[in-house]
């Protein structure tokens, strides 16, 4: 009977040991893998083994392209003219590193940057002239500086 419970605590173990080795990264993902605690290394899509105990994932990043909708936004222009605007935006990381680390809200962070270069082309052009030319204006919201992420 002793040996028996013995048998069934080390093959939980052995298992729980394996479990916390191998992890398997799906494809349009990337995992960031942190030793005690501080970021070390990224995973890529497939088999991957860390150290037992010692490395876990910190955080599963997916690098695939994502579109979310920005909130309406009300923008005065410089001839006083109300002009409500809004965006879809297409996003892709491109570092997982730093789209875990150095940004605590990345989706926030995306949101609040597209809204801000929206007002801003948006009141720097007279409402006349934003009539005319919309093609424009994406064009030159296209053309503004990406996140590092």
């Amino acid at each position: 009977m002793g040996s028996g419970i013995f048998s069934l605590v080390f093959l939980f173990l052995a298992a729980v040991f394996v479990a916390s080795t191998i992890k398997i990264v799906p494809q349009g993902y990337q995992f960031t893998v942190e030793r005690f605690g501080r970021f070390t290394r990224i995973l890529h899509p497939g088999i991957a083994f860390l150290m037992p105990f010692v490395e876990v994932v910190g955080r599963k990043i997916s690098m695939m392209e994502a579109v979310f909708d920005v909130q309406r936004q009300e923008v005065i222009t410089r001839d006083n003219a109300m002009v409500s605007c809004d965006a879809v935006v297409f996003t892709q990381v491109y570092d997982a590193a730093k789209a875990a680390y150095e940004v605590e809200n990345l989706r926030l962070a995306i949101s609040n940057l597209v809204l801000t270069n929206l007002r801003t082309v948006v009141v720097t052009k007279f409402y006349r002239s934003a009539i005319k030319s919309t093609p424009n204006y994406c064009l030159q919201l296209t053309a503004q500086p990406h996140l590092g992420a």
